[in-house]
């Protein structure tokens, strides 16, 4: 004949004030984290990298102008154009020194910029940077 399972046993009034009292001091251990953490500075991301310069070595130089020309139109201009296009405009770009390099050396997520470490040097990103912040002749 037909035998009816076996019910599970229904938790105790204590268990479910225990429960209830385990989910609230994780909730308020949680809360005051997040609190404390929005008002810590920003994390600076660390790679590791050793940086040869940290300034621009070759602000000005007319030869490093010449040859970050050289560097951006055969790297950068397919997306950067000379006023910008599928990317940004990079002579109006607010990123500077080190940032700037950076972005250039580990790509940016989220969007379609490579990383170009392993394929330029420091030196040439440096270059094609003295060539962006030059003044314009009119033609980049």
């Amino acid at each position: 004949m037909f035998q009816k399972p076996a019910c599970p046993r229904k938790p105790s009034h204590a268990s479910s004030v225990l429960a209830c009292a385990v989910f609230l001091v994780a909730t308020l251990f949680h809360c005051d984290r997040a609190t404390a953490q929005a008002h810590q500075p920003p994390r600076q991301e660390q790679d590791g990298y050793v940086w040869a310069h940290t300034d621009n070595p070759f602000a000005g130089d007319a030869t490093a102008i010449a040859e970050g020309r050289r560097l951006y139109r055969s790297t950068c201009y397919i997306c950067h154009a000379d006023t910008g296009s599928r990317g940004p405009n990079l002579r109006k770009s607010r990123l500077k020194g080190q940032q700037f390099v950076r972005i250039v050396m580990n790509g940016r997520k989220g969007t379609q910029m490579p990383a170009w470490k392993g394929k330029l040097t420091e030196d040439e990103m440096w270059k094609i940077l003295t060539f962006i912040e030059a003044p314009v002749d009119g033609n980049p």
